[in-house]
C-alpha cells in the first residue's frame, strides 16, 4: 500500500451544539456495549442530551477551496477505530491532522484566541481595517496567506488591485524578514561585545590576583 500524504491543515473556528448522544460507561462498573456505550436493562444504549464540539478546517494550500467541518471527538485518534488499518496508514494521518488542530482547541475550550501560524493582517501597515476584515470573511488570517493566493483564488476575494495587493503581502514580508535578521545580528553583536568585556574584565582580575607581591605593591 502506498504512504498516505499526511495532511497539513489550517483550523477555521470552533462551534458548539447541543444533541441527544450515547452516553459513555465504565467497563468494570456498568453495562457497555463494544464501543464503551452505557447500555440499560434491555441492553440499548443510554442516550441524554449532550454538548457536541465542531472543527471547521481547510488545507493549508488552499485556504479558499475546500472546508471540512466534522465532529471535534471523531477527529481525535483512537486506534479502536481504525478497523482493519493494518498497516497504521490512517492512524498516523488522523494523529498528524490531531496535532495540528489539537492546540487550537485547547484555546477554544478555554475561551482565548485561535493561535495563528504566520503573521497576523493586524501587524501589516499596508492594508486599511476594512481590507483586512474582508480578508478574513475569505479565511485569510495572515499576511503569508495573502501572499500565497493563487490566480484563480484572488478572484474570489471581494477587493479590487488583489494582485497589487498580493505583491505589497510579498514585499512586506521580505523587509519584515530583512529587518529580523539586522536586528538579530545587531543583539548578537551586543552579546558578543558583552562577552569580550567580561573576557577582559576577568583576565585582568585573574593577572592581578597571580601577579608577584613586589609588582601588586609597586603598582
Amino acid at each position: 500500500m502506498a504512504e498516505t500524504q499526511l495532511p497539513q491543515v489550517r483550523v477555521l473556528g470552533f462551534k458548539s451544539t447541543f444533541e441527544v448522544l450515547p452516553v459513555k460507561g465504565n467497563a468494570l462498573n456498568d453495562d457497555v456495549d463494544n464501543r464503551g456505550y452505557l447500555l440499560d436493562k434491555k441492553g440499548n444504549r443510554v442516550k441524554k442530551l449532550q454538548e457536541e464540539h465542531w472543527v471547521s478546517y481547510s488545507p493549508s494550500h488552499s485556504p479558499l477551496n475546500t472546508v471540512n467541518t466534522e465532529r471535534v471527538r471523531l477527529m481525535i485518534p483512537d486506534p479502536d477505530r481504525m478497523g482493519e488499518d493494518t498497516d497504521g496508514e490512517k492512524l498516523r494521518f488522523m494523529t498528524h491532522r490531531w496535532a495540528q488542530i489539537e492546540p487550537a482547541y485547547e484555546a477554544f475550550k478555554e475561551g482565548r484566541e485561535i493561535p495563528i501560524n504566520g503573521t497576523p493582517l493586524s501587524v501589516w501597515s499596508g492594508i486599511s481595517t476594512e481590507q483586512a476584515e474582508v480578508l478574513r470573511q475569505h479565511s485569510l488570517r495572515t499576511v503569508e496567506e495573502v501572499r500565497d493566493l493563487s490566480e484563480g483564488q484572488l478572484e474570489r476575494v471581494r477587493l479590487p488591485n488583489m494582485r497589487d495587493l498580493r505583491q505589497q503581502a510579498k514585499l512586506f514580508l521580505e523587509n519584515t524578514g530583512a529587518a529580523e535578521a539586522a536586528a538579530r545580528e545587531q543583539e548578537k553583536d551586543k552579546i558578543i561585545e558583552a562577552m569580550a568585556e567580561r573576557m577582559a574584565a576577568m583576565e585582568a582580575l585573574l593577572e592581578e590576583r597571580t601577579a608577584p607581591k613586589g609588582k601588586k605593591d609597586a603598582a
